[in-house]
């Protein structure tokens, strides 16, 4: 395994490791699975499907996500940490207890729904489209039609920041690496700029 890519697995406590590149990064558990911290890793790594919920989030993106992989707490930023729905075996946070063929993990993704897309998903997508420059039933029908492959590697090319090349996240456009800053003195956290 290359230690630059973001890796999830079961362990108990936080450990340190030696990247390929000779970088020691930080590997800190939450909620019982590994996550890197403080590594500058290549942002193409930062996508995986691990991280695309069935409704189509991009967990990669998520404000949740993003805050514990850069440890915002620590900078003085409280937002909340999330390890993805996927990693937290919640499939999906949105969606998921509302809806039978999630519960019982019987479609990875919406599109596979003979309802899709449901009046539940719509009102999400509705609702990040106005406030989070994204489209979830968009990103679904992506995936329907390109495969997981090359969604990565659109989302990795939306949404790269491009002063740093990490990722921009969707809840306020906002790169958690170099824009820590800017995250700090923002008073709505989850809203853009305009």
């Amino acid at each position: 395994m290359d230690r630059r890519d973001i890796w999830v697995g079961k362990c108990s406590s936080t450990q340190s490791v030696s990247c390929s590149n000779g970088r020691l990064i930080t590997l800190v558990s939450s909620s019982g699975f590994w996550y890197i911290m403080n590594a500058d890793m290549n942002p193409a790594s930062l996508m995986s499907k691990e991280l695309i919920s069935p409704c189509g989030m991009n967990c990669a993106l998520c404000s949740g996500y993003l805050a514990l992989r850069h440890d915002v707490k620590n900078k003085g930023v409280p937002i909340p940490y999330c390890t993805g729905c996927r990693p937290r075996d919640k499939q999906c946070a949105f969606l998921k207890k509302r809806c039978h063929r999630l519960v019982h993990t019987q479609v990875e993704y919406c599109f596979e729904c003979p309802e899709f897309p449901c009046k539940d998903l719509q009102h999400l997508d509705n609702r990040y489209r106005a406030l989070f420059h994204m489209s979830m039933i968009e990103n679904l029908q992506y995936i329907k039609k390109h495969g997981i492959n090359k969604f990565l590697e659109k989302e990795q090319n939306q949404w790269k920041c491009s002063t740093c090349g990490d990722v921009v996240c969707c809840h306020n456009g906002i790169c958690f690496h170099c824009g820590i800053s800017v995250l700090q003195q923002k008073k709505k956290r989850y809203r853009w700029e305009e």
